[in-house]
């Protein structure tokens, strides 16, 4: 399950995960997310992964995302995952993104620090559906 949201000042766009992360956000994250950016133009991402409790992805499906250029090149992805196995998993995720040719995700513990890499000082986000 996740919640979105969106800053306009600085165009990022905001997913928060919470209870089991299972295959069906990642492909439902990307459909929504290649939506809003072909009606609202290219944004930063941030991917909060703090209120997540277990994951039930498999590598197998890491992987083929990997494959898949960012659906806003050339701008931030932020993944903040405070549980280890999600850390792993993005750092994986990350590995194969570069050696895809594509500019990796960074990867965090805390918001406090996503905030710092994205230059947000106090977002404004709004919740979107």
């Amino acid at each position: 399950m996740f919640r979105l949201a969106f800053e306009d000042r600085h165009r990022v766009f905001l997913a928060r995960f919470a209870g089991v992360y299972v295959p069906e956000d990642i492909t439902d994250l990307h459909g929504v997310l290649t939506r809003f950016v072909a009606e609202n133009g290219p944004v930063h991402g941030l991917f909060d992964y703090t209120e997540v409790e277990a994951v039930a992805v498999p590598q197998s499906l890491i992987a083929h995302h990997a494959s898949i250029p960012p659906i806003s090149p050339g701008y931030e992805r932020v993944f903040v995952t405070p549980l280890r196995e999600l850390y792993e998993l993005a750092r994986a995720y990350a590995v194969q993104q570069r050696e895809f040719g594509n500019k990796e995700p960074r990867i965090v513990t805390s918001m406090w620090d996503a905030y710092r890499l994205l230059g947000l000082d106090r977002p404004n986000f709004r919740q979107i559906s």
